[in-house]
């Protein structure tokens, strides 16, 4: 293990900087090894060999930053049942991995490489036997490796990992609203939690949320909303709310269970938002708030939307991490109901 955070960030970053010239080294050797593998999948093979080879020397970058061989263990334990599902035995990535650590011991100092032994030990330890490894420590939750391999992936900024993941999951049966509640919103409240606690940084704070982001953004047009309409709703954030991914999931989500949704994003005037409300006739008004700072700016919209409204105001739904910690509110100001995650919210308006 490197003796300080300053050792781990840039061993990490010599690791990462050397990604292509490893992934075409360790692709090379392993064809040259089994030439059966190209008369099987051919060039495109080559080429996926390729890719999956700078997956695992991101996430073991990533791993060693992060200064956690259980986070390799977790990411090649993954990647293991994934390769399973396709047929390809949990062996060839312990080969995969072998080749790779030969070849970075080509590459580092002598210190360098024996700070990795542990991640790449703990990396075959558990590609070895996919499916005796230890499960991550959440009874019931199917999709809790997902959530800590998309977690790793969304630190570190890796897009293309985080989307394949996410897609894994989906060709795996598991639904959208399953992943937004069970993978996005689980881990954006986790990436929140690090960086509460000074782990990461504020950029990789915002990393995170981008590639999350992104995610929703590519496999969105694939969600299929249902046939029967619920009626119309506006989903919004506050003034001065700069949190959006919340409000974004709860949107999707709603459209896919029928409601027609009008989707304004966060910190917008709360002139615009009656607005809409207006145009669309709205019947439901979600509120998303992240911090308890503004609570006061929801009360505002709240008391706005009454005063111009009156009996055409639509319900009021409040939702975020705010409430975790003030769920009086909503009944202090008549707001309706609050909740404090996306499958509450599902339930609440989509029964």
């Amino acid at each position: 293990m490197p003796d300080s955070p300053a050792d781990r960030f840039e061993l990490a970053r010599k690791i990462a900087s050397k990604k292509q010239d490893l992934a075409q080294a360790v692709t090379d050797e392993c064809f040259a090894v089994h030439p059966e593998w190209l008369a099987r999948y051919g060039e495109l093979g080559r080429q996926f060999c390729h890719a999956d080879m700078c997956f695992h020397v991101d996430f073991l970058a990533g791993a060693v930053e992060a200064g956690s061989p259980p986070a390799f263990a977790e990411y090649a334990l993954w990647t293991a049942r994934m390769l399973g599902a396709r047929g390809i035995a949990a062996h060839t990535l312990e080969e995969n991995l072998d080749v790779m650590g030969r070849h970075l011991r080509q590459l580092l100092t002598p210190k360098e490489s024996g700070a990795l032994l542990a991640f790449l030990a703990a990396g075959k330890a558990a590609c070895a036997e996919p499916g005796k490894a230890t499960e991550p420590e959440v009874a019931g939750d199917a999709l809790a490796l997902t959530r800590q391999v998309f977690l790793a992936a969304i630190l570190v900024g890796n897009r293309l990992a985080a989307l394949n993941i996410v897609e894994e999951a989906l060709r795996e049966g598991h639904s959208h609203l399953d992943i937004y509640a069970d993978v996005f919103s689980e881990s954006l409240y986790r990436v929140g939690e690090l960086w509460e606690r000074n782990k990461i940084s504020v950029a990789q704070e915002h990393i995170a949320t981008s590639v999350t982001q992104y995610a929703i953004a590519a496999i969105y047009p694939r969600m299929v909303p249902a046939e029967d309409s619920r009626g119309s709703m506006v989903v919004t954030g506050v003034a001065g709310e700069l949190h959006q991914i919340g409000a974004n999931l709860v949107a999707d989500s709603m459209e896919a269970k029928g409601w027609k949704v009008r989707f304004l994003g966060t910190n917008l005037p709360h002139s615009s938002v009656l607005s809409t409300i207006e145009d669309i006739s709205a019947d439901v008004l979600c509120i998303s708030t992240t911090t308890v700072a503004n609570l006061p700016s929801v009360a505002d919209l709240i008391g706005l939307v009454r005063a111009k409204l009156s009996s055409r105001a639509p319900r009021i739904v409040l939702g975020g991490a705010a409430y975790r910690v003030a769920g009086q509110f909503a009944r202090e100001f008549g707001a309706g109901e609050a909740v404090t995650d996306l499958r509450q919210g599902v339930a609440l308006l989509c029964p």
